[in-house]
């Protein structure tokens, strides 16, 4: 559904209310709705583990920021670890041991 004035390319899907998301946070629940929907071609970004498991038990695809920045380094977007360094110094948490296995990726 279009509202007046939103671009054509712009589509808005009916929510889809899947009663497995009822123990999630409300934003993370229509991710993981809207991600259904489109589950043949979407991948989800999500790094709450709750999600992240409920994602898995629905069979979607999903990566995290962890692993979008692994996918931005390989393909020469950004320097890896000047990336997780900015991470780092913000309240998202990473172990050094998830760092050295993401290092292990490029």
């Amino acid at each position: 559904m279009l509202a007046s004035g939103d671009p054509l390319f712009v589509v808005v899907p009916d929510p889809v209310n899947l009663s497995e998301t009822a123990g999630v946070d409300p934003g993370e629940a229509a991710a993981i709705s809207l991600a259904w929907i489109h589950r043949d071609v979407a991948t989800l970004i999500i790094d709450d583990l709750d999600g992240r498991k409920l994602c898995a038990a629905l069979g979607l695809n999903i990566t995290g920021t962890a692993g979008v920045l692994v996918a931005a380094a390989r393909a020469g977007l950004l320097d890896f670890d000047a990336a997780v360094s900015r991470l780092k110094a913000t309240s998202f948490r990473l172990s050094s041991a998830v760092i050295a296995e993401l290092r292990q990726r490029l």
